[in-house]
């Protein structure tokens, strides 16, 4: 079977690992003290990437997908509608442990976060699954993988320098070694010296010794784009 080009797998893998992150935070937090507000505004950001990639994947993946099954487009749009109102709840509960004016309301307000973080990841997991057995599939019956990674750039090319920076952060702690040495060679090939220098020395600082020697040394050996 011919292997096609998978827009998702890499951004879902770096979202996951952020969420996977918080998601231990706040089960580590103690609401009632002063550092709980490190964990507030980590959540606080993975709320926004969400919102941000869903707005994304409505304007440059969901419109393609539009001409072909509009049914599929309305049903992954009420997902995303999902999505937002869950944020919007969660985004209420921090609100509400900011305010609290005792350690007893905070403690409460911090466990409605904890079960309503717990309801957003188990339907983004659930969601991005299904992009990617459901979506996917679509998008390659009708599209080529150079269209695909067409709409790709345009989400890229969307994106503030500084959060494609932190969604890169994530991608490249979330990934395995083959999906690290094949980014890098796709960079190397299509990007800037500079870009592809900068995201080789994220790897040096991001992943254990041992991971970047083996990843440094196939990208030297294979230069091709795998």
């Amino acid at each position: 079977m011919e292997k096609r080009y998978n827009v998702f797998n890499q951004i879902h893998k770096g979202l996951r690992g952020m969420m996977y992150d918080v998601a231990i935070a706040i089960q580590r937090t103690d609401f009632t003290s002063g550092g709980a507000g490190a964990t507030m505004a980590q959540l606080q950001r993975v709320l926004e990437l969400f919102d941000d990639h869903a707005e994304h994947e409505d304007k440059y993946l969901l419109m393609h997908i539009l001409k072909h099954d509009q049914k599929l487009t309305e049903e992954f749009e009420r997902d995303h509608v999902i999505d937002h109102k869950l944020a919007a709840e969660l985004n209420e509960h921090i609100a509400a442990w900011k305010n609290a004016g005792n350690a007893e309301d905070k403690l409460l307000a911090g466990n409605r976060i904890f079960y309503a973080y717990n309801e957003f990841v188990a339907f983004n997991l659930y969601h991005m699954n299904k992009e990617e057995e459901v979506l996917l599939y679509t998008l390659w019956k009708h599209y080529t993988d150079e269209e695909i990674i067409g709409m790709q750039m345009q989400i890229i090319q969307s994106i503030a320098p500084e959060t494609l920076m932190e969604e890169n952060m994530w991608m490249m702690r979330s990934l395995n070694n083959p999906e690290v040495i094949g980014w890098l060679q796709a960079v190397k090939h299509t990007a800037p010296a500079s870009a592809f220098d900068g995201l080789l020395q994220m790897a040096e600082q991001i992943l254990p010794a041992n991971r970047f020697s083996s990843i440094k040394t196939a990208v030297q050996l294979n230069p091709e784009v795998v």
